[in-house]
């Protein structure tokens, strides 16, 4: 968990939406945390000329076909729990809401690797829960859905065969484990009961495994059943006991002012070790229904107006415009700063499909979280740091004992407490030898701080878990005949094992320096010091060949694969100069041969191709490459390969699509870095820089108008930008900014300084740009 002194920050920033917030929803108890009502400082400089609403709309998602799948039916969520709604794919007539919570899991011992359970998917898997079915007993024909992102519902009409007209609006509450659907039927027939189908407390590999299962799945012993408890003549639990302690509650009521029009009322908990789910779901329910809807409504839709306008973004793209809004949306429906991380389905778990039902570290998560950075989404993606802190040491355990004492690591896959035995170096092949995950997830932790120079959190939640990261590195270190340092076989993600893999010298090397970086600004003697500063002294070089960077040493990168993790040490852990023609040219034929085996392509080697060539400040290439990722993308903006459901690759595009706007590393704030050239048109307010830097700008006919910087933190500042010597400066603190031989503008503006560069007759206003091909996502 943040540090008070990190609550205070956050605590500071509170403006009167925020507070206007607090007001509304102090009817209903959130579940988050308080940071979630903090908004950001407003500008003295920059205005905004943003009608929220009215920018939103034509990105909503629109169903005029059945959803009838996960990846392509209405989603909501609110970092919890959350649920898709869908016509059954069998039963034409049932009217189904899949539903789901993110951190229940089974809690099953990991310190029997022979007790016949297999690893953590058999042992801590997520669990699943069930669906409700509102049988029509006839065919449910015509569809009018919108999914509409301002207010964060699912909103329209849907029609049976023989004309029944069905009025449906349903969401996620913003702030409580409940989930509110509403039915009225234009006829005034009865709405139907709610039927509740529970899934088998089973792992979800033994669901998705089908006719492989006997052959590929280790024996997994299910959980016993749930039971269901009538609680009264409207109010229904469904109690599923955990392994080998706690509880996962499923309550649901209806309330019916007349027959043909009805709200249901769903919540979801889940408790451990204890059995409280039961009560809180019930108190959660019985509160529900004492409140009036339009407060709930209110109170719901408070949070989420107040989580749009933390930042924005327009480009005139329809189709990535609009992808990347939808992105938001689902960045507000499975973050928040209590809440668990983000896994690869969320709160959308399928079990139609093949299930990854945990948390991938050596890839998903990393991406899944990139967006919140830059896209100053900071107060959910605190439930990454928050949950390594809490399981901190189920990382330690997750090393053998006898590197315990200073170190710690994850597995390629664990449940959300982080629990999974790492492998070793030279440990064989596959996730034997795999083990930079935690590292990896350490640099998340350190972007994190960067974006907001929060020093308590740098000194207790960053330097002590990467200090042990890259202490098991160190453990396997081996002095060649050379005089370097080598690594022995271990293995690059996902491609294979080698000795010398770049992927993990580019961590052990980023975590050097960043730890480094750290003891000093932390004021930390630490006697690892002279290590860290031998090591990189001494470290061997990235292997390389006559197509670029290697998988490792005498491993070429010549299969095709999806992952760039041979690619490191140029994105994102941003360790070579690319301002130099000869690490360009290296890095350019390293991309290019990357993807020139195309057959290993895959959705987030579009995403990675996109933001390595927008570090190389080639916004054509960068938004050329992305293309390649949306014939990937399903209708709901969901992403699957193959059978695949993953959440990180289409939140990774826009994460891409910040980098060639707004760039900030190796202390440098790069804006319009890398815009296509298409994009003559671009304006964003409020992203954050490293350094904790509110920046906004806008481009209008090809050409930078304004830009406006301001400091959250006081902290030195490099600005880059592509304005000739005309532009002006002015604000706050334009007297503490200069501008030096390179052209880049250099100060230290202080704490709450802002200041503005613009070009005459410039103004400062935020404004939506034009957008030219407006794209419609959904089932239109």
């Amino acid at each position: 968990m943040f540090t008070k002194s990190s609550f205070d920050f956050f605590l500071k920033q509170l403006g009167c939406l925020s507070l206007l917030l607090v007001a509304i929803a102090a009817h209903f108890s959130p579940i988050a945390s308080a940071t979630d009502d903090v908004s950001t400082p407003a500008s003295t400089i920059v205005k905004t000329n943003i009608d929220w609403a009215a920018f939103l709309k034509p990105k909503d998602m629109i169903w005029k076909k059945a959803p009838n799948h996960w990846d392509n039916a209405p989603i909501t969520g609110n970092g919890y729990m959350g649920m898709h709604i869908k016509q059954d794919p069998k039963e034409k007539n049932k009217l189904r809401v899949d539903v789901a919570r993110m951190d229940a899991q089974e809690h099953l011992p990991m310190d029997n690797p022979n007790d016949g359970y297999g690893g953590w998917e058999y042992k801590r898997y997520r669990v699943p829960l069930g669906y409700f079915y509102l049988n029509f007993k006839e065919e449910l024909t015509d569809w009018d859905l919108r999914l509409n992102l301002w207010n964060a519902e699912i909103t329209g009409t849907i029609t049976t065969q023989s004309g029944r007209k069905l009025e449906l609006r349903a969401y996620t509450h913003a702030t409580e484990p409940l989930i509110v659907v509403e039915l009225e039927d234009k006829r005034g027939k009865e709405i139907p009961e709610l039927e509740w189908h529970p899934y088998k407390n089973t792992s979800p590999r033994n669901y998705s495994l089908g006719d492989r299962k006997s052959k590929e799945a280790p024996k997994s012993s299910p959980g016993p059943d749930g039971t269901l408890v009538k609680l009264d003549a409207k109010t229904k639990m469904w109690k599923l006991p955990l392994r080998p302690k706690g509880t996962v509650a499923t309550t649901w009521t209806e309330l019916a002012a007349k027959k043909n029009k009805k709200t249901f009322l769903i919540s979801i908990d889940h408790s451990y070790p204890d059995n409280d789910a039961q009560k809180r779901t019930l108190a959660v329910i019985k509160k529900a229904a004492a409140t009036p809807a339009k407060t709930l409504t209110e109170s719901h839709q408070a949070w989420w107006h107040a989580f749009y306008p933390e930042s924005f973004f327009s480009i005139p793209d329809g189709y990535w415009d609009s992808f990347y809004w939808i992105q938001i949306y689902k960045i507000g429906s499975g973050m928040r700063s209590d809440g668990p991380v983000l896994d690869l389905q969320g709160p959308w778990l399928a079990l139609d499909v093949d299930s990854w039902p945990g948390v991938w570290w050596n890839l998903n998560i990393q991406l899944t979280y990139w967006t919140c950075y830059t896209g100053n989404r900071l107060k959910g993606a605190e439930s990454l740091p928050k949950t390594m802190r809490k399981y901190r040491d189920n990382f330690i355990e997750n090393v053998a004992p006898k590197y315990r004492a200073d170190s710690a690591g994850i597995s390629r896959a664990s449940g959300h407490d982080a629990r999974a035995n790492v492998g070793i170096p030279n440990g064989g092949p596959e996730a034997k030898s795999e083990v930079g995950s935690l590292p990896w997830a350490c640099h998340n932790l350190f972007l994190h701080y960067r974006m907001t120079m929060d020093d308590d959190f740098l000194k207790e939640d960053v330097y002590p878990i990467l200090r042990r990261a890259i202490n098991y590195y160190i453990h396997f270190l081996e002095k060649g005949s050379d005089g370097k340092f080598h690594l022995p076989p271990t293995l690059s993600p996902e491609y294979g094992v080698a000795a010398d893999a770049n992927y993990d010298l580019a961590l052990l090397r980023w975590g050097c320096q960043t730890l480094l970086w750290s003891a000093n600004r932390l004021n930390i003697k630490d006697p690892l010091i002279p290590k860290w500063k031998t090591i990189l002294k001494n470290l061997t070089d990235y292997p390389v060949n006559k197509n670029g960077y290697m998988v490792g040493r005498g491993v070429p990168f010549n299969n095709p694969h999806r992952h760039y993790s041979h690619l490191f040490m140029v994105y994102p852990l941003h360790l070579v100069d690319t301002s130099k023609p000869e690490e360009a040219a290296l890095v350019d034929k390293s991309i290019r041969h990357w993807h020139s085996l195309k057959s290993g392509l895959r959705g987030y080697s579009f995403t990675g191709g996109a933001s390595l060539y927008a570090k190389l400040l080639r916004g054509d290439d960068a938004i050329d490459i992305m293309g390649g990722l949306k014939s990937w993308i399903r209708p709901n903006t969901l992403y699957k390969e193959g059978n695949w459901p993953v959440i990180e690759t289409p939140l990774s595009a826009a994460a891409a699509l910040h980098d060639m706007i707004l760039q900030s590393w190796n202390d440098v704030v790069n804006v319009f870095p890398a815009v296509p050239s298409k994009w003559k048109d671009v304006a964003f307010h409020d992203l954050r820089a490293e350094g904790a830097f509110l920046v906004s700008a806008e481009r209008r006919n090809g050409e930078t108008k304004w830009i406006r910087v301001k400091s959250l933190a006081g902290e030195p500042l490099r600005l880059r930008t592509n304005m000739g010597n005309g532009a002006r400066i002015s604000g706050s603190a334009a007297s503490s900014m200069r501008k030096d031989s390179k052209g880049d503008w250099v100060g230290k503006p202080p704490k709450g300084g802002e200041f503005l560069i613009s070009i005459s007759g410039a103004k400062p206003v935020v404004s939506p740009v034009k957008v030219s091909n407006p794209v419609t996502f959904g089932r239109p």
